[in-house]
């Protein structure tokens, strides 16, 4: 059986919601944060029902993940922002300025758009399928397949959200234990 077979309705939903991230940040390649954002978009999925119950808010959680994406993007850091300013330079006039005009945005197809690590996220999620004796691929193993990609985005987004993959973990075991 192919992966692409394996997932779930929910989780294949999840990896198109993740293209659509790309594109609505104007991404060109879907990265592991996007997944990352996609999989809890889906409020009523396993996932994001876990990191609600490990004390993860989706919007915080949103908003952490922007921000290291856009420093990630540039290369600088918060405090580099604010070392600029001190001397008169406004990092966010600048890069504006750089960006140019926004491009009408084009339909992309989805496949052949993911960054190598998002291609391991989907890798490791059947892995954390298989290691939980499943025959399908849901948003939880998306979930764990992420955090476990050791993306540096989505590792600081979450760890600055109180939460860990030992904590996710633990929390889809016990969400999978009550559902029977």
């Amino acid at each position: 059986m192919r992966i692409a077979q394996r997932f779930t309705r929910r989780a294949r939903a999840a990896v198109m919601a993740a293209v659509e991230e790309a594109d609505r940040s104007g991404d060109d390649l879907v990265a592991p944060s996007h997944l990352l954002l996609a999989v809890v978009a889906d409020t009523e999925g396993l996932a994001a029902r876990v990191l609600g119950a490990v004390g993860v808010e989706v919007g915080r959680l949103r908003s952490e993940v922007e921000r290291r994406r856009a420093a990630g993007s540039v290369g600088l850091e918060e405090e580099d922002a604010e070392a600029l300013a001190s001397i008169g330079i406004d990092l966010d006039a600048v890069l504006r300025r750089l960006d140019g005009p926004a491009l009408a945005p084009r339909r992309r197809r989805w496949r052949g758009r993911f960054e190598a690590r998002s291609r391991t996220v989907l890798e490791l999620s059947l892995r954390e399928a298989i290691a939980l004796r499943h025959h399908h691929i849901g948003t939880e193993h998306l979930l764990l397949g992420v955090v476990r990609s050791g993306d540096p985005v989505v590792v600081d987004a979450l760890r600055a959200c109180g939460a860990s993959y030992d904590g996710i973990r633990d929390g889809v075991r016990q969400a999978l234990r009550r559902a029977g």
